[in-house]
């Protein structure tokens, strides 16, 4: 058995001078150098990086700031807009609900184009005694006269467009 190790560390010896460390090292050393040279071109551009951003940064949140008068102005239009679609949702609702008494009125519960046209001229001509119509519970008339739902103006909000100023000219 002491002869088998004798032979396999002669083997080894053998190998170990047979080999040329300095032939296989030097690549090794040359790729970590290289890898060393990329790692600090690397941190050098991220250093670059962070002081652009955080002159960048200071830039911009000076000039955020020197916006402060406009960005009131801007909130100061979306809280307008945000009354005036409030406005307009109140107006639908109003022009709705007088749509649903007109419908009433003229007894359309038929939405078909037919439904639409004859069914309000029969109920009219049906209708002999004109105190029927005054007995229902709701209606769009004030002394036998249409009242329509009072819409919003748009030049309230909006002022007038340029299209109505070339016109008026």
């Amino acid at each position: 058995m002491q002869s088998n190790i004798e032979n396999v560390s002669q083997d080894y010896a053998k190998i170990l001078q047979s080999a040329e460390l300095d032939k296989e090292i030097n690549p090794l050393c040359t790729n970590i150098e290289d890898m060393l040279a990329r790692l600090d071109e690397f941190e050098t551009l991220l250093a670059s990086v962070r002081a652009e951003s955080n002159g960048m940064m200071a830039n911009n949140v000076c000039a955020i700031l020197g916006f402060g008068d406009s960005f009131e102005q801007l909130k100061t239009r979306i809280d307008s807009l945000e009354q005036f679609v409030g406005v307009v949702s109140a107006n639908l609702t109003e022009v709705e609900r007088s749509v649903d008494i007109a419908e009433e009125e003229l007894h359309v519960t038929d939405y078909s184009l037919k439904g639409l046209l004859l069914k309000p001229l029969k109920a009219k001509l049906g209708a002999s005694d004109p105190s029927a119509f005054s007995s229902l519970p709701r209606s769009n008339l004030i002394q036998e006269e249409y009242q329509p739902v009072e819409i919003y103006k748009s030049d309230d909000y909006f002022g007038k467009s340029d299209e109505e100023n070339y016109v008026t000219k």
